[in-house]
């Protein structure tokens, strides 16, 4: 009989079945059962952090199909879930695949989600919990309505009901990661030591955080960039240190050293990268992040926990400022249609400032400000050190799936709660900093900080926006200035064809003031050629003649030849009521490209 051990691993060791068996059916019933005792700071795991994980397979088959699914469920091509919903397990396994298989990572490759990593599903929301290339980072969060069994669903689709992530890595559907964030969140710990041979200035001399797999190439931010060599790849497993049951969740910690991942010393020549932690006396020492996660099957809110190790034998960590970062939660200055959250904002207790531009805007406490007509900016607009919970929505209100209020509820050093519009890196941001220096640290050798604890709230209930879509077929409902007609869509060759608009239209008026996105359906002959910019992906309004959003698409960006791929491309209508909308695809006459259709997502 199969069963999994304390890292959630498959073993098939007869003398763990009872230990296991035992604690899975006090979990299966709802106990809430809690370990006794916990794992050792020195990273290790010891039996009494392991309780939750119990038999995976061997009792499906009893549990009623229409009743609630067991505690942990396992499928061989699906991360292990820990189930706490009361859906049948059939219906939670639905769950997680539409949840996946909509993030659109390649199938075959090793990026996306698979069997090492981690899926917890509750009554308000469905998490992934990243372990491969990642320490145990929750790249996807859905939010679920609450409901009852199987009627459970999620809150936030587009309109062919692909669940969207409420998070930035895979959002559209095209499983890409966001170019200038490791994931889904982004944490940061700055050193002001001056390396040999450096000079720095500023805050901060270099930043460190946990070495983790996709590579950043965002030309803005080329200190961290410099570290990409080095990166641990996709196939890197990290299992948690620490998996214990909490009543109806679990908790999850992670561990890894603190090593160095911006070059901020002005040559960005990648020096030192994944070192580790370079103290006052220019020694460098192991210093190691705990991270972890909280997850309850009753509430709405995941709480994110944080807390820094500082090994017998270092001298003391004093740190220059602290954990700084948060969830990404979506593109800026172009976020996903359904996600715009930087519409509203609400101090949730008393009144701050901010700076937009060079423009001083004013946020009211315990109402609900409209910055939606405020046009972006060249640099960050932000607020830190606000000392109360923030909410940003897509709606005035608390939406069900499209709004998010962050808190910082630990023992202690509470005060840095922030959101930011992050142009330079392009993405909204909800967190603020943890662990400060003068506050949480110093530590001395052998210690460990407090264990912050940072809250993110995503209500099921409350307004939403109205969906619709628009599908246009390549070869019917759009109009050609190259190319043919072939078979169920239209393409263009390099030798009859020269470089044009392949397709556009339609110039619809119906497409309304709120915001939409293009989907574009295209597939190549040959991926593997040079990496040209084969089409130029463009929404455009004719009424006011401005081309309002365009994306270039390279070949290497198709994964195989001969299979079509969706590239999305967002936008906001705001203003644009009643004008003559049209979707245009420029082709470069480098590369046979087919259009199956665009499909055009529609919010108000």
């Amino acid at each position: 009989m199969s069963v999994v051990d304390g890292a959630g691993r498959l073993t098939d060791n007869p003398a763990m079945h009872t230990k296991y068996a035992a604690v899975a059916v006090a979990v299966a019933l709802g106990s809430g059962c809690a370990a006794s005792g916990s794992a050792p700071i020195d990273g290790s795991v010891g039996d009494d952090a392991v309780t939750e994980d119990g038999p995976a397979v061997a009792d499906d088959a009893a549990v009623d199909a229409t009743g609630p699914g067991p505690a942990i469920i396992v499928e061989p091509d699906l991360p292990l879930i820990h189930n706490h919903s009361t859906a049948s397990r059939a219906r939670v396994v639905a769950l997680v695949r539409a949840a996946l298989d909509g993030l659109g990572f390649d199938p075959a490759g090793v990026e996306g989600p698979n069997p090492d990593d981690r899926v917890f599903v509750g009554q308000h929301y469905l998490a992934w919990i990243d372990q491969t290339g990642f320490y145990g980072k929750m790249n996807g969060l859905w939010t679920l309505d609450g409901a009852a069994g199987d009627a459970l669903d999620f809150v936030v689709t587009d309109p062919d009901g692909r669940p969207v992530n409420l998070f930035f890595p895979g959002e559209d559907g095209e499983g890409r990661w966001p170019s200038s964030y490791k994931g889904a969140e982004h944490v940061e710990f700055p050193n002001r030591v001056v390396e040999a041979g450096d000079s720095c200035g500023g805050d901060w001399c270099n930043q460190y955080s946990l070495n983790e797999a996709p590579q950043l190439v965002n030309p803005r931010i080329q200190h961290w960039t410099a570290c990409n060599p080095g990166s641990i790849s996709f196939a890197t497993l990290n299992e948690p240190v620490s998996a214990q049951p909490i009543p109806n969740g679990i908790k999850l910690v992670y561990e890894g050293r603190l090593v160095k991942e911006a070059d901020g010393d002005g040559n960005h020549d990648g020096d030192s990268c994944h070192a580790d932690y370079l103290f006052p006396d220019r020694v460098r020492r192991p210093v190691y992040v705990r991270l972890g996660y909280e997850l309850r099957g009753d509430v709405d809110y995941i709480d994110r926990t944080m807390q820094l190790r500082n090994p017998s034998g270092n001298p003391e960590l004093a740190g220059d400022m602290s954990l700084i970062g948060g969830f990404v939660m979506t593109g800026w200055p172009t976020p996903h249609y359904l996600k715009r959250l930087h519409r509203f904002w609400r101090p949730e207790v008393r009144e701050v400032a901010m700076r937009w531009g060079d423009a001083t805007v004013t946020l009211r406490g315990g109402v609900w400000n409209d910055l939606s007509a405020l046009a972006p900016v060249d640099r960050d607009v932000l607020i830190g050190w606000i000392d109360q919970p923030v909410s940003l929505s897509a709606v005035a209100g608390y939406g069900a799936g499209v709004s998010a209020t962050l808190a910082h509820v630990g023992e202690i050093d509470n005060a840095d709660v922030g959101a930011c519009l992050c142009t330079v890196h392009g993405a909204i941001e909800m967190g603020g900093g943890l662990i400060h220096a003068g506050i949480s640290l110093p530590i001395a050798g052998g210690q460990s900080t407090v264990e912050a604890r940072r809250r993110l709230t995503v209500p099921g209930a409350g307004a939403a926006p109205v969906v619709r879509a628009q599908v246009l077929e390549a070869e019917s409902q759009l109009a050609h200035g190259v190319g043919r007609l072939d078979g169920d869509g239209w393409q263009a060759a390099t030798g009859p064809d020269a470089a044009g608009h392949m397709a556009y239209g339609p110039y619809a008026t119906d497409w309304g003031g709120g915001s939409a996105q293009a989907v574009f359906y295209l597939l190549v002959d040959n991926n593997s050629a040079a990496n040209d910019v084969v089409v130029t992906l463009e929404i455009n309004d004719a009424t006011a003649d401005r081309v309002i959003a365009s994306r270039p698409v390279r070949r290497h960006e198709l994964r195989r030849p001969h299979a079509y791929q969706r590239f999305a491309l967002n936008v906001d209508l705001t203003g644009r009521a009643g004008h003559r909308m049209e979707t245009r695809v420029f082709w470069h006459d480098v590369s046979f490209v087919k259009l199956d259709k665009v499909v055009v997502n529609l919010a108000e």
